[in-house]
């Protein structure tokens, strides 16, 4: 009997089982449109507003023929992963509460310290101004952030008790009934995509970030391999493992944040799922391995052995602006770059198109406006391609006279 896997949501793991393995696939979505429904080998269309409903869906058709994992790169979406993992009596896969204490920062915080895990030091907060009480505690500046939101959505940093409480405000405004409160630590950022299967921890990916200024902390670029030396990276190796136990993280992965302070390690959030944005083909290309197919083989309690890697090492680069103004660049070199080192082809896009406005990195409705993405045989090439990418772009600002209401677009924090 051949292996069957349920995806929730998400179609690029439904695609990439598809391509590279022989399971056969449950696909479960909410509005499935005719490419989604031809997509998978079993589309459910499911709700997914009512948990109940979808455990009832897929008790019925596990009853017909046994699902052996289910799995999920939708943040949202883990804890009924590890729902339906109970309901089905499925031996290996996420728990339900570990989804949800990673899911929560005030849990994963109280979870690391208490298993000696350095963290920052946190408060939840219920009203603005208690928030201004923990804010003056902790020491200003702190980070404020909704208890459930990953990779810098809803933080606010402040500098003051007044910007403190605002933040908070802003917090509970959006329907959540306490916000968390975090000691501002500062250092270079480190990403970090591991699998832990039957209490065993791999670290497979560690990157090295570029932290753009307050208070958006854009992701402003990344290197991998991340450079750091065997002590430093061999005490990361043993808190990744710490943290994934202490969370009760098991047969699953995720990505991990970490900084370097001045003091030590500081571990920041533990999301459970593969990263997002461009990481997923930088994890591919550099070490061979998938990360939608690493979770599957973790959610079925495997070790999935990894092909060969097209690169050494990686880059990217987002594209970012110290002033505002109004974009212009040379579209028509996008995809047919000339003199090129690497022959891995290089990943450009850009949010904006020429003549449309962006505002600076620091600015709360900045962040980045389109990424480079390298891979190649060493640092130098890629910072050499990296040049001449720049270079035939052209981006430039015209025009500084910018509403600030002229941007409309969702602020990016990230690649």
């Amino acid at each position: 009997m051949s292996t069957r896997i349920l995806v929730l949501g998400g179609r690029r793991t439904v695609q990439q089982l598809q391509e590279e393995t022989d399971y056969d696939v449950v696909f479960a979505e909410e509005n499935m449109t005719l490419e989604q429904l031809m997509l998978a080998d079993y589309p459910l269309e499911v709700d997914f507003g009512d948990w109940d409903s979808v455990v009832g869906q897929v008790a019925a058709v596990h009853a017909q023929q046994p699902v052996q994992a289910v799995v999920t790169g939708v943040e949202r979406l883990v804890p009924l992963a590890g729902r339906l993992r109970k309901e089905l009596g499925l031996a290996h896969g996420i728990t339900e509460e570990a989804a949800r204490d990673c899911i929560d920062k005030a849990a994963t915080h109280r979870l690391l310290d208490a298993a000696g895990v350095p963290v920052p030091r946190t408060r939840v907060v219920s009203g603005t101004r208690e928030g201004g009480e923990a804010a003056e505690e902790l020491g200003l500046p702190v980070v404020v952030k909704p208890r459930d939101a990953s990779s810098a959505a809803g933080l606010a940093y402040c500098a003051t008790r007044a910007e403190a409480e605002r933040a908070v405000a802003a917090v509970l405004a959006g329907g959540r009934e306490s916000a968390l409160l975090e000691e501002y630590v500062q250092g270079p950022e480190f990403g970090v995509f591991a699998a832990r299967t039957a209490g065993v921890t791999r670290v497979l990916w560690v990157v090295e970030g570029e932290v753009g200024p307050p208070p958006t902390f854009v992701k402003v670029g990344g290197h991998f391999p991340a450079r750091l030396g065997a002590e430093d990276r061999a005490e990361l190796d043993r808190l990744v493992d710490r943290a994934l136990e202490a969370v009760g993280l098991d047969d699953w992965v995720a990505a991990l944040q970490f900084t370097l302070t001045a003091d030590g390690w500081r571990a920041g959030e533990i999301n459970p799922r593969v990263p997002g944005g461009q990481a997923v083909e930088m994890i591919r290309a550099t070490t061979g391995r998938e990360p939608s197919l690493v979770a599957a083989e973790a959610a079925l309690g495997r070790h999935g052995e990894p092909r060969a890697a097209d690169a050494a090492c990686g880059l990217y680069r987002s594209i970012v602006f110290e002033e505002a103004g109004r974009i212009d660049y040379d579209v028509s070199v996008v995809g047919s770059f000339r003199g090129l080192e690497s022959p891995h082809p290089p990943f450009v896009e850009f949010d904006v198109a020429p003549g449309e406005s962006v505002l600076p990195v620091g600015h709360p409705r900045g962040g980045a406006f389109g990424r480079i993405v390298l891979a190649g045989e060493s640092p130098g090439q890629l910072a050499r391609d990296l040049e001449r990418i720049t270079a035939q772009l052209a981006v430039r600002l015209v025009d500084e006279q910018v509403a600030e209401a002229s941007v409309d677009r969702a602020h990016t924090s990230c690649c």
